[in-house]
């Protein structure tokens, strides 16, 4: 196999667990958001309790992608940071503010503290898969205007703006909510509070259920304005479609007969198959139409020492995440 091959692999299962990891982190501070700051003490602590063993831990993923993307392929990263460099920086910020408010929310003293840097959380959380949802639907849109160099030939404030682009930014917002809400309700079950589970089941499924609706708003929307991407996914994605499809009603079901982990799992593979899918839908496109796999890649010397690199990575990091998790997610919440 050709190692542009191996190394994009790797990077589009690290933009899954991102996705799955990471956005359900941001998903607990999309809630907030939804409920104006007015949760009770002990849903907030829930959430706290939920996400703050291993929160930061999850923005891994991300580095890795973009590392990825900048040494193995530095055509692409070049088009990419030069056209959307205002949502990828408005996206840094909410990452930045929310470690920010959740850290400071967690050490406040008085009350109206404690409201402030809840809400610097809630909106840092929300704004930042707005961004990184809109900068994704910005590149798979393909109309970003580049130039025969690899230039940027449009306007850096509103040239990433297309209604693929709004409806990626909204539809990133609603994965977070949706994996958010059926990840603490299995963090509810697992602590004995009926009431918050039963609270938090009902949000995952009327989330999941709009996540639905909006999932098929979006085939139509790409059906009509973006052709070369639909083609993908009739002719190479439709199996992870469909398989999305099937775990995100499986989820729904399990969260109506109280099997919480069967749903954890039902929804991280519904977002995992829209994440690969995709990907596969794209390829070979990077950043379409103009920047391919073919013309944005290394040296074929360079990817292959990328990919060496890759190996010994995931030899440190994997034994370091699994005890990680472990240790602070593989027993009660009360217990931890």
């Amino acid at each position: 196999m050709e190692p542009d091959l191996i190394l994009l692999g790797v990077m589009l299962i690290g933009l899954t667990l991102y996705s799955l990891l990471g956005g359900a982190d941001f998903g607990a501070g999309v809630w907030e958001f939804n409920t104006a700051l007015r949760a009770p003490e002990k849903e907030q602590a829930l959430i706290y309790r939920a996400i703050g063993p291993v929160w930061e831990a999850n923005h891994v993923w991300l580095i890795f992608v973009v590392v990825g993307l900048f040494a193995g392929f530095p055509g692409a990263f070049s088009a990419i940071f030069r056209a959307l460099w205002v949502p990828l920086l408005l996206a840094l910020v909410g990452i930045v503010f929310r470690g920010v408010g959740f850290i400071f929310r967690t050490y406040a003293s008085g009350i109206s503290e404690k409201y402030m840097w809840g809400a610097v959380f809630a909106f840092a959380s929300t704004g930042a898969p707005f961004f990184l949802g809109a900068s994704l639907g910005a590149i798979l849109s393909g109309e970003l205007e580049f130039t025969d160099d690899g230039g940027f030939a449009g306007d850096y404030l509103t040239g990433w703006i297309s209604s693929m682009s709004v409806f990626s930014a909204f539809f990133g917002v609603g994965v977070c909510a949706f994996l958010a809400a059926v990840y603490l309700t299995r963090e509810a079950h697992l602590a004995g509070d009926g009431a918050l589970c039963k609270k938090w089941r009902t949000r995952a499924m009327a989330s999941g259920l709009w996540m639905g609706v909006l999932a098929i708003v979006g085939l139509g929307l790409m059906a009509a304005e973006v052709p070369y991407l639909w083609e993908g996914f009739k002719t190479r994605a439709w199996p992870l479609i469909g398989g999305s499809v099937a775990a995100g009603c499986f989820s729904l079901w399990a969260l109506r007969r109280g099997r919480f982990t069967g749903a954890t799992v039902g929804a991280a593979l519904a977002v995992a198959s829209v994440v690969l899918g995709g990907g596969v839908a794209l390829y070979p496109a990077l950043v379409p139409p103009a920047i391919t796999v073919e013309s944005a890649r290394a040296p074929r010397d360079v990817l292959w020492a990328l990919v060496a690199c890759v190996v010994l990575g995931v030899a440190i990091l994997t034994p370091s995440m699994i005890y990680l998790l472990r240790l602070f997610k593989g027993k009660k919440p009360a217990a931890a």
